[in-house]
């Protein structure tokens, strides 16, 4: 691949970038052109292609790339839809982070959030937590209503004799308690408020919480200034 990276097609740099045949600063500039053709709305089938394909290293490369792009790109909400249920759990943490650039909801994309509020994968979790903390109120209350009626709930197992509904208890207890962890920390609590009520979240999930809810504070320390 020549020195000058535009002058090859979005499917040359991608074939490149896969064969790891770019070294050093070539393939820094083949992703940064790459990105830039995105984030301008060029060459999007390329990236639905990662994204949607049946091999997991291109879904990994593409969850990889819309994590890079920092910003929604108009046309692709539709296409990383699917990434809320894949098996890997670098994808749902890229729709995730999709959803939160996105900045607007709709009961489509709180379906997705809502399962990954319910993932097991503690960084899955903890992100879509985040996504709460820092949603409007709008959007927040609308995602509550969804995980309380069981949207995103993986599939019971057996019948709740109280109320002879199929449901599974155990994760939506779960489920509710993040939301709660959220809303408190939308009130502005302290995680070490916060923790001694919920004793049974696993403590990564608040650790990363509180990492979060001090950075302010801890750039301030370090002299850095926050604009």
């Amino acid at each position: 691949m020549a020195e000058k990276v535009p002058e090859y097609s979005t499917e040359d740099i991608i074939k490149n970038l896969i064969r790891n045949d770019l070294d050093g600063d070539l393939r820094y500039r083949a992703e940064q052109d790459l990105l830039k053709r995105w984030r301008l709305g060029f060459d999007l089938s390329f990236l639905v292609e990662l994204i949607q394909s049946e091999r997991s290293q291109d879904r990994l490369r593409g969850a990889y790339y819309l994590g890079e792009l920092g910003e929604a790109i108009d046309g692709l909400k539709v296409s990383i839809m699917p990434l809320a249920d894949d098996p890997l759990s670098d994808c749902r943490r890229a729709f995730v982070g999709y959803a939160t650039n996105l900045g607007c909801y709709d009961e489509a994309i709180g379906a997705g959030l809502a399962k990954c509020l319910h993932d097991l994968d503690l960084y899955v979790r903890v992100t879509t937590i985040k996504w709460a903390v820092h949603a409007s109120d709008e959007a927040f209350e609308a995602f509550s209503q969804l995980v309380n009626s069981g949207v995103g709930s993986r599939k019971p197992t057996f019948r709740n004799p109280l109320s002879n509904d199929f449901w599974n208890e155990a994760d939506l207890k779960r489920a509710m308690r993040g939301l709660d962890i959220a809303r408190r920390i939308r009130l502005k609590e302290k995680i070490q408020d916060i923790r001694k009520d919920f004793p049974e979240e696993d403590s990564f999930v608040l650790d990363n919480l509180h990492f979060s809810q001090t950075r302010h504070e801890r750039l301030v320390k370090g002299g850095y200034e926050i604009r």
